[in-house]
């Protein structure tokens, strides 16, 4: 399942021109897609708004910085880069994604304690 579209890419990152950036957006979509899917515990589907836009954040990264540089430097001129690169999902992506997930697997209950034993000393 693709989390995200060459569509929702597009929107968010510009039009994608050739046929060959198309079919390396569209596979990064799909890498991402399986990364975030990797994660997932079974049976939990996050919001697919958030899952969309972690999966184009994803493929973006790994498009603007293939290589995973932080910086470049040509004679005098440098040129830092702000993300990583690469195809990865940052701890706060994790988080996001598993957010209500985290939230519903903490919950209350009641138990009824009682020993029989007692029952003398106990007014029930």
């Amino acid at each position: 399942m693709a989390y995200a579209t060459l569509a929702d890419y597009e929107a968010r990152h510009g039009t994608v021109a050739s046929s060959a950036q198309i079919n390396r957006v569209t596979a990064l979509l799909e890498d991402a897609s399986a990364l975030i899917a990797a994660i997932l515990p079974s049976g939990y589907t996050p919001a697919a708004e958030l899952s969309r836009a972690v999966c184009v954040a994803v493929a973006w990264r790994a498009i603007t910085n293939p290589g995973g540089r932080r910086s470049v430097t040509v004679g005098a001129v440098s040129e830092s880069y702000g993300e990583d690169g690469g195809l990865y999902l940052t701890e706060g992506e994790r988080r996001m994604l598993l957010a209500a997930y985290d939230a519903d697997a903490v919950t209350a209950s009641t138990i009824d304690l009682r020993d029989d034993g007692l029952r003398s000393y106990c007014p029930w």
